[in-house]
């Protein structure tokens, strides 16, 4: 028998071979043992990196243990904030039974009015200023009307300037309200790059309206932010929470959405996934350090890591056809230069 397989073997090119391996990952994806960790070195199931199938049965038990300081049934209040990610969330909890609050109507279904909350900077000022009545109120105007930077235009565009002031104060007594009354707070974090205005400071939901950037170009750049200063500002977020809802639990999520476009790099596919890593570094510092306030949920790395298209059945190495897709677009990229 083992000649045999020699002689098939020494007669079937290495190239074919190797996708045949591929091609049987899927029979041992599907046969991989039940996760037994490591007794001899002391180490659990969930500290083993699972295989095959295993793969969410042993991340969900990880989860678990580490989310057992937050209890979220269907009458627990829960707000969400964050990314396009986070209107997953909201729709989730929505349509299956749960006690979301939302304090004022918006067009994505989030907690409060904000729209979509790309940065941890921005994140910052929206705490500030449903947290301190003296936060300074900022408005914007393009041919659409009145806006706050802050937010998403399309959250809080007005045709004059006294009707967009009223809104702002309206909807930051309901962002208020909101950080109040829930139990637990999800907070999807998923971007690291924004407009910065150099006139006053303030961090910009999105890109500055053309007409705006056409009347004080000068006035704005774009920005990445760093580790240190999103930490600070997620430190600064957690505290200020804590002192107007002092039981509060925060569970942090990475979105898995990548960026759609990069205004500081040429390759937004990396640079992407460079600020994401970023992120995820800075919650899990930050958790770290906050165990019982903070939790970190991985829907970041469901999305990615539980990938058979890409690795074999121990989840971890990579299989062949992907190996060749990779050294062949270098092999394409260099041979351009």
């Amino acid at each position: 028998m083992n000649k045999r397989r020699g002689l098939l073997r020494s007669a079937t090119p290495l190239r074919l071979r190797k996708y045949i391996k591929d091609a049987m990952e899927m029979i041992h994806r599907r046969t991989s043992a039940k996760p037994a960790g490591l007794p001899k070195y002391g180490l659990k199931p969930t500290q083993v990196y699972p295989e095959g199938r295993n793969f969410l049965p042993v991340l969900q038990q990880a989860t678990a243990a580490k989310l057992r300081g937050i209890q979220m049934s269907p009458t627990t209040p829960v707000c969400s904030i964050g990314t396009c990610f986070a209107e997953e969330f909201a729709y989730f909890m929505r349509d299956h039974g749960y006690n979301y609050v939302r304090t004022e109507n918006d067009a994505l279904a989030a907690s409060a009015n904000w729209g979509r909350v790309y940065t941890i900077p921005n994140l910052l000022q929206i705490v500030r200023y449903s947290t301190d009545s003296s936060y300074p109120l900022v408005l914007e105007e393009n041919d659409a009307g009145w806006f706050d930077p802050l937010r998403e235009p399309r959250a809080s565009r007005a045709a004059t300037r006294s009707a967009a002031e009223e809104r702002v104060r309206s909807h930051r007594r309901a962002s208020h309200a909101a950080f109040v009354s829930c139990k637990i707070l999800i907070i999807t974090v998923g971007q690291n790059e924004a407009w910065v205005d150099r006139s006053n400071g303030q961090v910009w939901a999105t890109v500055p309206p053309r007409s705006v950037l056409n009347s004080r170009r000068d006035d704005f750049s774009v920005k990445q932010f760093g580790f240190e200063e999103n930490l600070a500002a997620l430190r600064e977020v957690v505290e200020r929470l804590r002192a107007v809802n002092q039981t509060l639990r925060i569970l942090f999520t990475v979105s898995p959405v990548a960026s759609y476009a990069s205004f500081s790099d040429l390759d937004v596919v990396s640079q992407s996934f460079a600020n994401k890593c970023l992120l995820r570094a800075v919650v899990n510092e930050l958790v770290g350090s906050l165990p019982d306030t903070t939790f970190y949920f991985p829907s970041f790395e469901i999305v990615l890591c539980d990938n058979p298209r890409n690795f074999r059945a121990d989840n971890r190495h990579v299989k062949y056809a992907t190996v060749e897709r990779i050294f062949s677009m270098l092999s394409q990229a260099t041979a351009l230069n």
